[in-house]
């Protein structure tokens, strides 16, 4: 269903309506998305967003769908700044003109710039990278090994090349998350030198495990854009990295191909804790997503690759990561293989998975000497991250569907599982990142095939066309 610009204050939100954009002291800007997980320690839960029920009644729900006017190869995420202002990351360094970072009018879906980022090298390794919006204001977007500060206003930007190893193809720099501070941290994958180009996506992801190589683990000044510190990795790293202060102290974990490595950033170096590398991988099981912080446990699952074994979701305690929990929230796959993180939601404890060879998604329940129990199960063929919106007291949670007609966003309450809310199909793709909520109400789709921002707007039914 389609949806006309003068409807859009049919639908609002009251929560982020009365949030104050801004620069902030902290990592990120003051707004409904600055990250496509929000914070730092990816929970992908969003403070300032409402229920189904705050933006569209009790009733029954429609969802009108509006896309933008230009188009989008290869979209991955969205983000939000102040009211009237998104921005969007796409493309590949290595195909056509690059990768770039476009900003569109919220009201009118249309494109105000776009800038590109490209890499000499036409057999480039093309990894999403993402873009996000610092405390202090300015854009900053990374992709191959190029990490670029955009003035959001202006567009004026400047780049710096982060560090990759000589000879094995460039590396790609798959996302960043800020510190406490500030500063950037970035992580690289190199696959090694591969013939065909081919091999780029996830078969150049497989040759990065299969080849080895070190990820490098940077710390990066947000001003100039200089390198404060370097690492390399014990283990190639294909999961995105997460930052978290423990006891006044700053820790970035990293889920490698069989253990998660932990280092603590000084401010000049980083530090690996080798008290603290825990396996997460057993013998038949894939490495897998980003960890994610739900107050003191470290959560992450496997099985970013296909795998006959079920998907298996671990907890370590951050003081002792001999103090474990894990669970199977599918037992019963032969078939497992799931793109996107947990969602988290520390306030009630829980944990939102899916995997999307099962056709599976599920809420678990953590207790701290109990472990993991299941809360409620149910059929969605999902490849998405969840986002997790709404008050403590009446959560709903938001993802994909994937179904023989296409791709379609499904909100549902988080408590029960119950669908309160379906778009259409969006498209005939499956969309692999987070659906992004935005100001007055609105979510956004990336359409892959269709090459489109659509935008989500929930309305009671009895409003429909």
């Amino acid at each position: 269903m389609s949806i006309k610009p003068n409807e859009l204050n049919n639908a609002d939100c009251p929560m982020s309506a009365e949030l104050k954009t801004g620069k902030t002291d902290g990592a990120w800007y003051s707004t409904i998305m600055p990250s496509e997980h929000y914070d730092s320690m990816r929970s992908a839960r969003f403070p300032n967003t409402c229920d189904v029920k705050q933006i569209a009644g009790a009733g029954m729900v429609s969802v009108a769908a509006r896309e933008t006017v230009a188009d989008y190869p290869n979209p991955y995420n969205l983000i939000t700044r102040e009211r009237d202002e998104l921005f969007l990351y796409g493309g590949y360094v290595g195909e056509g003109n690059g990768a770039y970072v476009a900003k569109i009018d919220p009201q009118s879906l249309c494109e105000q710039w776009r800038i590109y980022l490209r890499v000499d090298n036409d057999m480039a390794f093309d990894w999403p990278g993402a873009v996000g919006v610092h405390g202090n204001g300015f854009v900053y977007a990374i992709a191959g090994n190029i990490l670029a500060k955009i003035d959001a206003v202006t567009a004026a930007f400047s780049t710096v090349n982060l560090p990759e190893h000589p000879g094995q193809g460039g590396a790609a720099y798959n996302g960043f998350i800020i510190s406490s501070q500030g500063i950037l941290i970035v992580k690289s994958m190199e696959r090694g030198e591969i013939p065909t180009h081919s091999a780029n996506k996830l078969a150049g992801l497989k040759a990065v495990v299969e080849n080895g190589i070190p990820a490098f683990l940077v710390a990066v000044d947000p001003n100039d854009l200089s390198i404060l510190a370097r690492i390399e990795t014990p283990e190639p790293v294909i999961g995105r990295v997460t930052v978290a202060q423990h006891d006044g102290r700053e820790y970035v974990y990293c889920p490698g191909s069989s253990r998660v490595w932990r280092y603590r950033y000084t401010g000049n170096q980083f530090v690996l804790d080798e008290q603290w590398q825990p396996q997460y991988v057993e013998d038949g099981e894939q490495p897998g997503t980003a960890c994610g912080l739900m107050n003191d446990w470290v959560i992450v699952q496997t099985n970013f690759f296909e795998s006959s074994l079920p998907l298996r979701i671990s907890a370590f305690h951050v003081e002792d990561s001999n103090r474990t929990h894990t669970i199977q929230p599918f037992p019963e796959s032969v078939h497992s293989q799931e793109f996107s993180k947990p969602g988290l939601d520390p306030e009630n404890m829980r944990v939102y998975t899916n995997d999307q060879l099962a056709g599976k998604v599920a809420a678990l329940d953590f207790d701290e000497e109990t472990g993991f129990a299941l809360r409620w199960r149910t059929k969605q063929r999902m490849a998405s991250f969840w986002a997790i919106v709404g008050p403590k007291e009446c959560r709903n949670i938001i993802g994909t569907n994937f179904t023989k007609q296409g791709d379609c966003v499904v909100w549902r309450d988080a408590d029960s599982g119950k669908e309160l809310a379906a778009s259409g199909v969006l498209d005939p793709l499956f969309n692999g990142d987070i659906v992004s909520s935005g100001f007055q109400g609105r979510f956004y789709y990336m359409a892959v095939e269709n090459q489109k921002a659509v935008e989500l707007t929930l309305i009671p039914q009895d409003q429909a066309d």
